[in-house]
């Protein structure tokens, strides 16, 4: 009988997903038969409607773009590919896309599809996660108060404030490397900067790419990486 497993994807595949991915990856190795189920949940965006005024009886849902569906299949695509480094074959994962409030749409998802475990990442015990959770909520915590099954709440590893970017994208990229032996990596300065990006950045600039392009550099000069040039573009692969 397959197991029915959920795990929740954010839409920015957070450093809490990605290891949500990996403790997901590992669990299912000791199952025999399963069911993985990748779900994302685009927030409905609400606005008040002038006709009806601006009491909060009167906000107005807004249907979602194109490119809010489109950029949510992309993440799940995105989480598929990482757990197809484990080996895990696609026919046994399915991409899911709701619109509603996170917790809620992830508690329905798994009522509805007789799910057997949720998992769901969060985002540790930083100072600004913790104000977070006291302005909007935590969605792991809601999850756990809504669920028709266990849920697994899998937390993002401690970070440590960087003092010099190189080495922290560097360190970020070996680890990343020891995690995935034997999986094919590619990588671009561009995307190292953003999917390590350390957690007192907002967003990866000129800087952090710059330290990111450094960090590759130092992998490639000590056996790592295989530096390549396509069509203009440095690519960094691990064979």
């Amino acid at each position: 009988m397959n197991r029915h497993i959920l795990l929740g994807i954010d839409p920015a595949i957070s450093p809490a997903t990605r290891h949500a991915i990996t403790k997901v990856s590992e669990l299912v190795g000791q199952v025999p038969s399963f069911h993985l189920i990748l779900l994302t949940v685009i927030p409905i965006p609400y606005t008040a409607s002038p006709s009806l005024g601006m009491y909060v009886g009167h906000i107005q849902p807004l249907p979602i773009t194109a490119d809010q569906r489109s950029e949510a299949e992309e993440v799940l695509k995105r989480a598929r590919l990482e757990l197809q480094k484990y080996a895990i074959s696609s026919e046994r994962i399915e991409m899911m896309i709701r619109v509603g409030e996170p917790a809620g749409e992830i508690a329905r998802a798994a009522r509805e599809l007789g799910v057997d475990l949720i998992v769901v990442g969060s985002r540790g015990e930083g100072l600004r996660q913790k104000l977070r959770r006291f302005l909007v909520g935590s969605i792991s915590r809601r999850v756990l108060a809504l669920a028709p099954c266990p849920v697994m709440i899998v937390m993002a590893p401690p970070i440590t404030q960087p003092g010099d970017l190189v080495t922290w994208y560097r360190k970020a990229l070996t680890a990343y490397l020891e995690q995935h032996t034997g999986a094919l990596a590619v990588f671009t300065p561009q995307e190292v900067a953003t999917m390590f990006l350390p957690a007192n950045k907002k967003k990866a600039g000129r800087k952090e790419i710059a330290a990111a392009t450094l960090a590759l550099e130092h992998l490639v000069n000590s056996g790592r990486l295989c530096r390549h040039e396509v069509k203009g573009q440095l690519r960094y692969v691990n064979d």
